[in-house]
């Protein structure tokens, strides 16, 4: 308590002090009129800020002071470098939201903590247009010669932009890594025309589809990009791809291009045979001729990551041109080292070329999602969710949660007839030590039969079934799917199997008539206890099933709920309720750094001036 009076009576001291000194500037009542009073309002507002930071600056000083006895100060230097830095930036070294507000929080802990993290030049070598003016000057000089990686984002208030810029400006020799995003009036050949030595990644987007004042890559840093590692463009149409001389890419990235020249991006691609993730969205190509003769498809031996959203090309009859652009490019290169495969597209007649021919063209799904990171076992089995709906056939892959390799196809208006067959020469060998099948059907009213259910029946791989009917399904679906998993079938060596021994999940949706007592008696017989079991892998019996309800139910599941529990080898039973899988719930709040989103307000990055002294 004594220490408490005295830092008490100390506080009391230093605002009596502050006090006095500041009624000799206010002079409160010396001036009168209108102007006088508006002077006397300014005079109050600046009181106001200085008591306000003196307060600050007294709690910072006392917080430091006792958090200096904490036991988190005895933490290695090493451990809270890896720790701060883990709170700043990225796993992709990108800094994160409120990255100021962070790193100003971190200071004002204690003394040892501000001392650590101003000694640290890398924690400061992360700049953007937004951040507060007295930050940019900070950081710029405690980064000392570091590589500099800064973010430009235009906006209608020039002067913060020009100051900012003049900042940067003198320090082009440090730029390593420069986003710009929506420039306003020649800023880019102000201050962006210049060579930048040691510039390897850099990134253009705009709202607009063109940048104002210039952007062209001939133009941009003297047309000196020979350096470059890292190109992402977001509707940044301003680039002359026919111009583009790269040879040392890691990263390409083209968004939201109309028209693009197919021929260019091949001339790329084998200019720089280290590229190792390639990624193309919203992307209309041209018409284009194959040269003739047609050349040996690119090696691309370092490529880990290929993705394609909503990629096509202009044809002639303009009804259609997503599978040439697809094929096309599946034709021209050869990844063998791919772990990361993604395409999403809706498939057009008309457009010359067969689905059959474009997936023949696609990765295999188990080669790509077995392509491990170190530390990952190679035990696990590959996950697979095959989804066959009304929008078309979709299939993930992925080995392990912690792993980054990873497949997906989403191709809309494939026939389901295709979509199995190529499932079927895929993974149809693969065994339950090697594949956890995931099956999903939608039906509509149109489709009243489960026949494609029965096509997988013998695959003993897959552990989870999931039936989405519409609302008009008529009862026969739910039926027939009852029937179909409480009836062994004839395998080809004459003995009787059990369907799915392996299911562990079924799940039933929107089934309006759905029969209870049809569930009760499927599940009763299929772990009845004569019945014919046995599987191709020696499976004894089925495995324990968990049974989840939609809008399955007729209103009263109370009646036959407690049968379907009672049954032996019914492991859980309940209603479906929507839930965001762990991968939705971190990708919601993962924000991604680019392109920026456009600003709710102008307002800097507050940057805390007491946690600076």
């Amino acid at each position: 308590m004594q220490s408490l009076k005295q830092a008490s009576e100390q506080c009391a001291a230093e605002f009596w002090e502050a006090f006095r000194r500041l009624e000799c500037t206010l002079d409160i009542g010396s001036e009168s009129g209108f102007e006088g009073i508006d002077a006397s309002l300014k005079r109050f507002a600046s009181f106001k800020a200085t008591c306000a930071n003196l307060v600050r600056h007294t709690e910072v000083k006392h917080i430091r002071q006792r958090n200096a006895l904490l036991p988190i100060q005895k933490l290695p230097d090493e451990l809270l470098h890896l720790i701060f830095h883990l709170l700043l930036f990225t796993a992709t070294d990108l800094r994160r939201n409120f990255y100021v507000w962070r790193i100003s929080t971190l200071r004002a802990v204690s003394w040892s903590w501000r001392d650590l993290i101003d000694c640290t030049p890398r924690f400061w070598a992360h700049i953007s247009s937004k951040d507060h003016t007295d930050f940019v000057s900070d950081a710029l000089k405690k980064s000392l010669n570091l590589p500099l990686h800064m973010k430009y984002t235009g906006s209608v208030m020039h002067e913060p932009e020009l100051a900012f810029l003049d900042k940067v400006f003198a320090h082009r020799h440090r730029w390593e890594s420069v986003a710009i995003h929506e420039p306003q009036g020649e800023l880019v050949q102000t201050f962006f025309h210049f060579p930048a030595p040691t510039l390897k990644k850099l990134l253009l987007s705009t709202d607009t589809g063109y940048a104002s004042g210039g952007g062209a890559l001939d133009e941009l840093f003297g047309g000196e990009l020979k350096n470059l590692e890292v190109l992402r463009a977001v509707r940044w149409k301003n680039i002359k791809w026919s111009d583009a001389y790269f040879t040392g890419l890691r990263v390409l990235e083209i968004e939201d291009y109309y028209m693009l020249d197919m021929g260019p991006i091949f001339n790329i691609l084998a200019g720089n045979p280290c590229l190792e993730v390639l990624r193309l969205h919203f992307i209309a190509f041209a018409q284009y001729t194959p040269p003739h003769p047609i050349p040996s498809p690119i090696a691309l031996e370092s490529l880990r990551e290929l993705t394609w959203t909503d990629v096509r090309q202009e044809v002639e009859t303009r009804t259609g041109g997503r599978d040439v652009a697809l094929t096309r490019i599946l034709q021209c290169i050869r990844v063998p080292a791919c772990s990361k495969f993604e395409v999403d597209s809706w498939l057009q007649d008309g457009s010359g070329v067969s689905p059959e021919e474009l997936v023949r063209l696609i990765l295999p799904p188990m080669q790509v999602a077995a392509r491990t990171t170190s530390g990952i076992s190679n035990l696990h089995p590959v996950v697979v969710d095959a989804s066959f709906g009304e929008r078309g056939f979709q299939l993930k892959a992925s080995r392990d949660s912690r792993s980054t390799a990873s497949f997906s196809v989403d191709l809309g208006a494939l026939p389901r007839s295709l979509a199995k067959r190529w499932m079927t020469d895929q993974l149809g060998e693969e065994s339950p030590r090697t594949l956890d099948l995931r099956l999903s059907f939608e039906y509509t009213e149109d489709e009243p039969s489960v026949a494609d259910v029965i096509y997988f029946q013998q695959w003993e791989s897959v552990t989870q079934l999931d039936i989405d009917g519409s609302s008009g399904s008529q009862q026969s679906i739910a039926r027939e799917l009852f029937r179909l998993l409480a009836t062994p079938y004839d395998s080809a060596n004459g003995v009787k199997i059990m369907p799915f021994p392996a299911l562990q999940t079924l799940r039933l949706s929107n089934l309006i008539a759905f029969n209870g007592e049809d569930l009760v008696a499927s599940m009763t017989a299929r772990f009845s206890s004569d019945a014919p079991i046995a599987s191709g892998n020696g499976v004894s019996t089925p495995a324990a099933l968990s049974i989840i309800l939609g809008d399955v139910t007729g209103g009263h599941p109370e009646e036959y709920f407690n049968k379907i529990r009672a049954i032996q080898g019914i492991k859980a039973l309940r209603l479906f309720e929507e839930r965001p899988a762990i991968d939705d719930i971190s990708s919601i709040l993962s924000v991604s750094d680019w392109p920026p989103p456009q600003p709710l307000d102008d307002v800097d990055e507050a940057w805390d001036q007491s946690a600076t002294e």
